[in-house]
């Protein structure tokens, strides 16, 4: 019955001349994670404020008028605050997030922020395994890009290497390139500031909605739209199909009728999905929305088919190669790039492109890195990973000494001037050497080396449990007051963090971007510079 499912999809999809979007609701984090629906979440945080009442949500949504779950979020959130701010039992929290307190954020979002960070994995099922494993099979060559409505990190494990654009405003004012993009519209738990989930959040939301459906709309006229997680009553998906409509004539309407596939999951098995026609009509609008709408029980055959469907090339790399001829056109600067050879699953000589813009840069008889001047993030992610291949005298004696004088004369040194030392017997150029660190605090601003005193952090697992996101503990690592003593861990969270996350140091927030390099600078400086011996005098 697999094959006979696998094959209508196909059916379906059969008609789709590009790669799919996937819109992606609360319904798959719950089926993987383990996570509650919105009802469930505000129970959980309504028994916080009333740890003894078992009917602590009903007190927060009683209402002669009835209540929707923004207004019964905002009256949570209001008496959740005030337990925050003043229950002994959330002392550490206050002493920890008090930065963020005084800067407006919502204790309430920063509590929400770390339970959805803290999701895991949650099942141990082999088939639902096997389908979270197809999907991240599907992300690599088979859709274009990811919209979401959720809070929990899954898309970005599943979607690795994707794009993440946080919030309605980072989207409305980012140059997005359509292709291997996340889109989190109602936020995310690493900037617990950005997440949707009140009231007045869901009021500024729909402002705004308007701007953001003018955004997607080349999204949703170029690219099929599968929804997947979602009721197909789901108010955030209806007011977004709704702000579509409102840009479109009804006879574009209905030119997407055959690319709107909304995928609903039956509690009953299925031997088959049932797939049948659904029509959305918007009030007051005097317009209708057509689309398919598919039954299922099992995902497999669906991730399966779509599987099928690939690109040719790598979509991470047409994106990079997308928004560099976006960037020369607009700015007629060539970008600041390094080459790229895409090898994830092709042979290099079934290679059929090579694009390239900008300028090419001298390589070496087996591809490596011999231009003079490297790209900056290059030489952090080295540090990490040790899989640069420069030319250790080109670099030390001739590009470190320019690329200090660009970065403010702070990069990881230690690593090179080390090897440089150790190969060729003497002193690293003065240029390069004078700006060796010799301590950690010199990596350190006056107000971490303040919060470091008046907050210390004890160990790495300590750190681990304070944080609700790993950009937390990023940006936390110079608290700890037992640095010296954490290369060994240091080393394994950013190498799985920086795998998680390869554009981290180039596609990031600039407070992302700046943590991370403090971050790795340390660590340079743990592994290669802390007491490895006297350099050379």
């Amino acid at each position: 019955m697999k094959t006979k499912a696998k094959s209508m999809y196909a059916d379906l999809f059969a008609e789709f001349k590009h790669l799919p979007f996937l819109f992606i609701g609360a319904g798959i984090s719950r089926r993987y994670l383990g996570l509650p629906n919105w009802k469930g979440l505000l129970r959980q945080f309504a028994e916080k404020v009333y740890p003894d009442n078992p009917l602590a949500l009903e007190v927060f949504s009683r209402s002669e008028e009835g209540l929707n779950w923004p207004e019964v979020s905002s009256r949570i959130e209001q008496e959740f605050n005030n337990v925050w701010l003043t229950n002994k039992a959330y002392r550490r929290d206050r002493e920890f997030f008090q930065d963020q307190v005084k800067q407006g954020v919502s204790p309430f979002k920063l509590a929400v922020a770390r339970f959805f960070s803290e999701a895991e994995k949650q099942t141990a099922d082999g088939h639902l395994l096997d389908e979270l494993s197809c999907l991240t099979n599907v992300g690599k060559r088979s859709i274009a890009g990811v919209i979401t409505t959720n809070y929990d990190q899954l898309i970005e494990e599943v979607f690795s290497g994707y794009k993440v654009f946080v919030g309605q405003e980072q989207l409305l004012f980012s140059e997005p390139q359509g292709i291997a993009e996340v889109y989190k519209i109602h936020g995310c738990c690493t900037q617990p500031e950005s997440i949707v989930i009140n009231e007045k959040d869901y009021e500024a939301f729909n402002k705004r909605n308007a701007y953001l459906a003018a955004k997607l709309l080349t999204v949703f006229m170029e690219h099929p739209i599968i929804f997947l997680g979602y009721s197909i009553s789901d108010p955030n998906v209806q007011a977004i199909l709704k702000a579509i409509a409102d840009c479109l004539s009804q006879e574009n309407l209905r030119r997407l009728k055959k690319r709107f596939i909304f995928i609903e999951y039956s509690d009953s098995p299925l031997e088959v999905p049932i797939i049948r026609e659904h029509t959305i009509n918007f009030d007051g609008a005097g317009r209708s929305l057509e689309m398919t709408r598919v039954e299922l029980h099992d995902y497999l055959p669906l991730y399966s088919e779509l599987l099928s469907r690939r690109y040719e090339y790598n979509p991470k790399l047409l994106r990079q190669l997308k928004r560099d001829i976006y960037q020369m056109i607009t700015t007629n600067e060539p970008v600041d790039r390094f080459q790229v050879i895409d090898i994830e699953d092709d042979q290099l000589e079934n290679v059929k492109v090579l694009a390239g813009v900008g300028i090419k840069q001298e390589s070496g008889p087996n591809g490596e890195s011999g231009h003079h001047i490297p790209n900056t993030a290059v030489l952090f992610r080295d540090v990490v990973f040790d899989d640069g291949e420069f030319d250790l005298k080109s670099l030390v004696e001739e590009a470190l000494g320019h690329l200090l004088k660009h970065n403010s004369y702070s990069l990881p040194l230690h690593k090179y001037i080390s090897a440089y030392e150790k190969e060729f017997g003497e002193k690293a150029p003065s240029d390069v050497s004078n700006h060796a660190k010799h301590s950690i605090d010199e990596f350190l601003s006056q107000g971490l080396k303040t919060r470091r005193n008046s907050h210390p952090i004890n160990s790495f697992e300590e750190l681990k449990k304070l944080s609700e996101s790993d950009e937390k503990v990023i940006e936390s690592i110079p608290l700890l007051t037992n640095l010296e003593a954490c290369e060994g861990e240091l080393q394994g969270f950013l190498s799985s963090y920086m795998e998680k996350n390869p554009t981290a140091l180039t596609e990031s927030g600039q407070v992302l971007k700046t943590n991370l390099k403090r971050v790795i600078k340390i660590y340079d400086w743990l592994k290669y510079g802390k007491e490895k011996g006297a350099p050379i005098t």
